[in-house]
């Protein structure tokens, strides 16, 4: 359970970039074309957090000290996903003007798209399944659904490199830290599976 005190700090924390979005698109620093910047900003921060939400749990696993933090895991995730709604929403905006035919067009031209909107429907997912009422609910299924947070980093990598036209220091620096917690959990699996074996062959 979180300390009431703290919540207002780790609210701003967290949405510090938000805000500093919204202040760089307002006061014109994102203009004359604003959906680049901001569907780009948007992009990096849904990431990150995507990135902060994969590393919680192994640190948490082997780490005692660190457990503490496991307690912003369910609000790392929803940041993530209301950060891939900005990116998506900035996208609709600013970048299509909601003008659904020229959308259409623009998914045969750039089909990368379609992964980054398989991902935002996988995190959307999450987040309605991350609630403790959902968690009861669903019981065991609730673990098998969630585990897919890391299909999820496959599809952002793929997102990343896919559109890629000639600047590749975006997706240089997300990249090995999506990766590297999807090895981590291969390796914690089979660490898991001999110890199964050992103990059946007991």
């Amino acid at each position: 359970m979180w300390d009431r005190k703290e919540k207002p700090a780790v609210l701003v924390v967290f949405f510090l970039p938000l805000a500093w979005m919204l202040y760089s698109l307002f006061s014109g620093r994102y203009f004359p074309d604003p959906a680049e910047p901001f569907m780009t900003v948007s992009g990096i921060w849904a990431s990150v957090f995507l990135v902060i939400s994969l590393f919680i749990t192994p640190l948490v696993k082997n780490t005692k000290k660190l457990k503490v933090i496991n307690r912003y895991r369910r609000f790392v995730g929803l940041t993530a996903f209301w950060y891939s709604s900005l990116h998506l929403f900035s996208y609709l905006l600013l970048h299509a003007g909601f003008n659904f035919n020229w959308i259409q067009e623009d998914l045969i031209k750039r089909p990368y798209i379609y992964v980054g909107v398989t991902a935002f429907f996988i995190l959307s997912l999450l987040a309605i399944t991350s609630f403790k009422f959902m968690v009861v609910r669903l019981g065991k299924r609730w673990k098998i659904i969630h585990k897919c947070v890391y299909f999820t980093a496959i599809l952002v990598v793929a997102h990343l490199w896919w559109q890629i036209k000639a600047d590749y220091e975006i997706a240089l620096w997300i990249t090995p830290f999506l990766v590297i917690p999807l090895l981590v959990r291969v390796w914690m699996a089979k660490l898991n599976w001999r110890v199964k074996l050992k103990k059946a062959s007991l």
